[in-house]
């Protein structure tokens, strides 16, 4: 079988992804207009957080994560950093897939860090727009020493790609927030495809490297992580994770959100299949619940993920083990 062709072969296709390509953008700058306080490339932009805002979700943060360290206190940045870099083997909550997923003995701290990431996006100002979020929303911990065998994983995000790749719906906005650690030497680059490459592209692939050819046209190089900001990225860019240093490690916030009133850019777009990623979404008004009238309840123990750890099981990338019980009646 012929490996299908990503450039748009006839007349009709190349209109097509061009009216997609710009009716995409139009959306996006709907977005960024609302929300962002810098924007100077097309398929991303930013929103430096309130500084009270940033303060809470860190502390939160750092509350989960000295949770999963079975840590008394909250532990100082520096500490904390210190006890993951030791910690990363025998962590079992830590997936390997650079997420620290919440647990049973984790579910409250976790609840507080889950709300003060929706308080926060609450106050963006463009609530009327927001369709459904992640829930939950994603602590990702990203090393720079990897192991050899990530080299040679399918999805690994050290390879440039889309997250429409793995399975991300194509009308997703990404948003990731850094919240500690070495942000310039482990960062994330990302740039643009050819526009009229994008609605090609948009389609699950086997792997990352099925879309290796796909050229990043323009580079976002003045797009810089910092503390407090968060980064919103269209899913039809391009990005991936780049480590600088063979030590030390990042932690950010990442989730994606869909948006209401865009039918007609979401029936351009040929219907998926398969992938690695599922629908992690809800309803925007359930999501912002969570924490204030809902809790989100983790089941599995952190023995049983350490049982399932050393049995060398397959680990999914994201999983839907929870549910969620009304706080009152």
């Amino acid at each position: 079988m012929s490996k299908k062709s990503i450039f748009p072969q006839t007349s009709h296709e190349k209109e097509k992804s061009v009216e997609f390509s710009y009716l995409g953008d139009r959306l996006f700058e709907e977005l960024a207009q609302r929300i962002a306080t810098k924007k100077q490339y097309r398929l991303l932009f930013e929103h430096t957080l309130k500084p009270e805002l940033f303060e809470q979700i860190r502390i939160a943060a750092a509350t989960y994560i000295s949770t999963c360290l079975n840590s008394p206190i909250i532990l100082s940045e520096a500490e904390m950093l210190q006890r993951l870099l030791e910690a990363r083997e025998d962590l079992p909550n830590y997936t390997g897939t650079g997420l620290l997923m919440p647990k049973q003995e984790q579910v409250l701290a976790f609840n507080l860090f889950q709300k003060t990431v929706a308080d926060a996006f609450y106050q963006l100002g463009a609530n009327d727009l927001i369709d459904a979020v992640d829930l939950p929303v994603n602590l990702r911990m990203v090393y720079g020493k990897t192991k050899s065998k990530n080299a040679a994983l399918p999805f690994t995000s050290s390879k440039r790609h889309s997250d429409v790749w793995a399975g991300v719906p194509a009308d997703a906005t990404v948003i990731v927030l850094p919240l500690f650690g070495d942000i310039e030497h482990i960062t994330i680059e990302a740039g643009e495809m050819p526009r009229e490459m994008e609605l090609q592209a948009m389609r699950v692939m086997s792997s990352f490297d099925e879309g290796k050819d796909i050229p990043m046209v323009v580079s976002y190089k003045e797009a810089k992580l910092q503390h407090g900001t968060m980064y919103f990225n269209d899913a039809r860019g391009l990005h991936q994770t780049v480590r600088r240093k063979r030590e030390g490690l990042r932690i950010s916030v990442d989730f994606r959100f869909r948006r209401k009133f865009n039918e007609d850019y979401r029936a351009m777009i040929p219907q998926q299949f398969g992938g690695l990623e599922e629908d992690m979404s809800v309803p925007y008004e359930e999501w912002l619940k969570v924490g204030k009238e809902h809790l989100i309840v983790f089941d599995e123990t952190m023995a049983q993920a350490s049982a399932i750890k050393n049995s060398h099981a397959p680990v999914p990338l994201y999983t839907k083990g929870y549910r969620i019980t009304k706080i009152f009646e």
